[in-house]
């Protein structure tokens, strides 16, 4: 099967100004999606999409591929299904496999891994998550145990996922399908839910997030290449 990755990039982020291109460890946060996706066994191609001009000459330094996103599909409105729906309207692939640029600690395997999951699973769709035993509440009431007996220990506990976005995969054809028909499509047909590493699932929305990540990198690795043009 065929599988195109595709790394969504806007440039308008207000709690971290134009994170995707911020060096984090000497590199642009962003270059850590792309060396994830160039160093899978199953991508084929991969695109930055982004509505900024900038990443285009990124692209060129990256040898990847530059979809230029309308102006108005990165507003602060738009959210996955518009933006993967006119991706997939205009790039030929099977397979789509969104690769989000703020988890820089995602690694190829990662990819691959998630990749043989959907595909020994027959799914439609997969999406990342993190699991977390711990005792959990949703607007005030228990989700995975009950406040009217001794409290569980956590080891006993079934994990509350949350949604990390790290690496998700659909089947190109049901999503456009399914988008046409009800207008959203990214839960879409026979969906499974992937329990990613903690760590590399980390997601960078503020600034504690991104000195949180930089450490991690930082401890990997002291000699990362410094491409300061990017940060300008």
């Amino acid at each position: 099967m065929k599988y195109v990755a595709e790394i969504p990039v806007r440039l308008g982020s207000k709690r971290v100004p134009k994170k995707n291109l911020r060096l984090i460890n000497g590199k642009p946060m962003v270059g850590y999606a792309i060396e994830a996706c160039k160093g899978s066994k199953y991508i084929s191609e991969t695109y930055i999409n982004s509505e900024a001009d900038i990443m285009k000459k990124l692209c060129d330094d990256y040898g990847v591929q530059f979809y230029k996103r309308k102006d108005e599909l990165a507003e602060d409105h738009i959210v996955q299904d518009q933006f993967n729906y006119d991706f997939l309207l205009n790039v030929e692939t099977e397979n789509l496999v969104m690769v989000n640029p703020v988890s820089p600690l995602v690694l190829p395997e990662d990819i691959d891994n998630a990749i043989k999951y959907y595909e020994e699973n027959q799914l439609d769709c997969l999406i990342s998550v993190r699991e977390e035993k711990l005792q959990s509440f949703f607007d005030g009431k228990p989700l995975n145990f009950s406040d009217q007996a001794l409290l569980p220990m956590t080891q006993t506990l079934k994990p509350v996922q949350l949604c990390a976005w790290t690496v998700c995969i659909w089947n190109a054809k049901k999503f456009i399908e399914h988008y046409e028909k009800h207008g959203y499509a990214v839960f879409v047909g026979n969906y499974g839910l992937y329990p990613f590493d903690p760590v590399r699932s980390i997601k960078v929305s503020t600034e504690e997030d991104f000195k949180l990540a930089e450490l991690y990198l930082s401890a990997k690795s002291a000699n990362a290449e410094v491409t300061p043009e990017y940060y300008e």
